[in-house]
């Protein structure tokens, strides 16, 4: 309840308590008056002090039961259901003085206002967090999707009215008598967009929270001036809740970027590390196992002049084939050291995944498996490096390959959002699925469930995609298949990585179904 309704009843009840106790004291002493001047003639003549004295203690020993009498009439009777709805939002503001949570406290607000007070609609409108403009936070009478696209911008007209306005509550009939046809259109557009025709401001002190916006069900339902005053006392009240929870909301995100940018510092020192201890091994480890791989080959080749036995043979097979799986680790480690970033240049996103394709044509032949390619057709030229790319589509595509078996599906899409001046590619599997415990793993170095795996694919291909300043992340759930999605910027970071300036690739375009690519 309002100060000043409270002031009024206060006021209102105490006149008919004095009225009703003089009355009562007035009727009291005339008829003591009379019986004594009949019965006792000599208590007649007393002082008119002695009376007055005990008008006086009438009315102390009357008062409190005839307050009670009134009190009751006041809250059951005369105002009942002013009494009732006040008395719930007095409590629904001591409530939401309690709650922390800018998403409990919107949503309690809106629906108990629009239930209580039998509202069509009632929204939430608030600052947005660490962005220019208000937005909707909770509403009551209308879709989610509808108040989530609304945003309203700093500059706007409505915000301008509700600044002079002041804590002053807006109705749309009042505000747009002093304005002309041209921005009184432009003001009833803004409060159609609320779904409202009156607007309760929320400041603390001259800081403008947001505001409440409410429509009622008929139109012939005025709002008097007790009402208004009500309503900015309440507002009053609520703003400096939301703006406790508004702060602790970006007090959270705040430390969620902490706890981030902590986890990233550490992430890139061990990188760091790994780095330095990849490319020195790799560079040690290499010319060994090219010599000896090559001599292992020549006396493989001179076999038809020199006789060997089979167990020989066999063991110059297996130093040839181990020699080039540990090659292929070092050379994996030099591709993830920053140090061996190639050259960039312009090249076309669809022509680089058509020359991965081919490499793997034939196993995928062998195995059965059926790669779909889902590529818009208005993708723009891209700066980066061929091999670099190919080894992120080569490193997906043979993962695909090597947990859906036989007889499966590869989906890959490219696509482009311009409005992001982002590339978007996604590679799908129909295989197994990744177990929950294993996702958060699956980019980490040497992470591997296959015996004869290195563990080394998906971590180089996070490390090229960070390179370009991009992002990869994986859904994937037990028996439904597995979706890696990578977005890169178009305008990658470069990094003291030289740039060749190359013409776009001209001909031999090929035409795919520019569509979403599902799983």
């Amino acid at each position: 309840m309002s100060p000043y309704d409270r002031k009024r009843k206060r006021i209102l009840k105490r006149l008919f308590v004095a009225l009703t106790l003089f009355i009562l004291s007035f009727i009291t002493l005339f008829f003591t008056n009379l019986i004594l001047q009949n019965s006792f003639a000599q208590f007649a003549e007393w002082s008119p002090l002695i009376w007055v004295c005990l008008a006086s203690a009438l009315a102390a020993l009357a008062y409190q039961p005839i307050d009670h009498v009134y009190t009751w009439l006041f809250k059951y009777v005369l105002f009942p259901r002013r009494s009732r709805v006040l008395h719930l939002l007095q409590r629904l503001s001591e409530e939401l003085a309690q709650t922390s949570d800018l998403n409990e406290l919107t949503n309690l607000l809106v629906n108990t206002l629009g239930e209580v007070l039998h509202l069509k609609t009632v929204s939430v409108l608030i600052r947005a967090p660490r962005e220019e403009g208000y937005v909707i936070a909770s509403a009551y009478g209308w879709s989610v999707t509808d108040y989530r696209r609304l945003r309203i911008h700093s500059g706007s007209p409505l915000l301008e009215l509700m600044k002079a306005a002041g804590p002053q509550v807006l109705l749309l009939e009042r505000a747009v008598r002093s304005l002309t046809w041209q921005e009184a259109n432009t003001l009833t557009g803004h409060f159609e967009a609320l779904h409202a025709t009156c607007m309760i401001p929320l400041w603390v002190k001259s800081e403008l929270i947001g505001s409440i916006n409410f429509l009622t069900f008929s139109s012939d339902r005025e709002l008097d001036e007790p009402d208004l005053r009500f309503f900015k006392d309440f507002g009053e009240e609520v703003a400096l809740s939301i703006r406790n929870a508004l702060l602790i909301q970006e007090l959270k995100i705040l430390n969620e970027e902490l706890r981030d940018r902590q986890s990233q510092l550490l992430q890139n020192t061990k990188l760091t590390a790994i780095e330095q201890l990849a490319t020195g091994i790799a560079h040690e480890i290499h010319n060994p196992l090219t010599i000896i791989s090559g001599k292992a080959q020549v006396l493989l080749l001179q076999k038809d002049r020199k006789v060997y036995d089979e167990k020989v043979e066999e063991v110059l097979k297996t130093i040839v084939k181990q020699t080039r799986r540990a090659a292929d680790i070092t050379k994996k480690l030099l591709m993830f050291s920053r140090a061996s970033a190639s050259p960039r240049e312009k090249l076309r996103m669809e022509t680089v995944l058509e020359d991965t394709i081919s490499l793997i044509a034939y196993q995928t032949s062998l195995e059965g498996i059926e790669i779909r390619r889902l590529i818009s057709q208005d993708l723009p030229d891209f700066t980066g490096n061929v091999q670099e790319l190919r080894e992120v589509f080569f490193n997906l595509i043979l993962n695909a390959l090597q947990v859906i078996g036989s007889g499966g599906q590869i989906h890959i899409g490219i696509t482009y959002q311009k409005a992001d001046k982002v590339f978007v590619i996604q590679v799908a599997d129909t295989g197994a699925g990744i177990p929950a415990e294993n996702i958060d793993k699956v980019f980490n170095p040497f992470f591997t469930t296959r015996p004869e795996g290195i563990g080394l694919g998906l971590f180089v291909t996070q490390q090229i995609v960070h390179r370009y300043g991009g992002s990869i992340r994986v859904e994937s759930q037990p028996g439904e298949g597995t979706l890696f999605v990578i977005e890169l910027p178009l305008e990658a970071p470069i990094a003291s990585v030289p740039v060749i300036p190359a013409a776009p690739e001209k001909g031999g375009k090929e035409t795919y179904d520019d569509a979403t690519l599902g799983r």
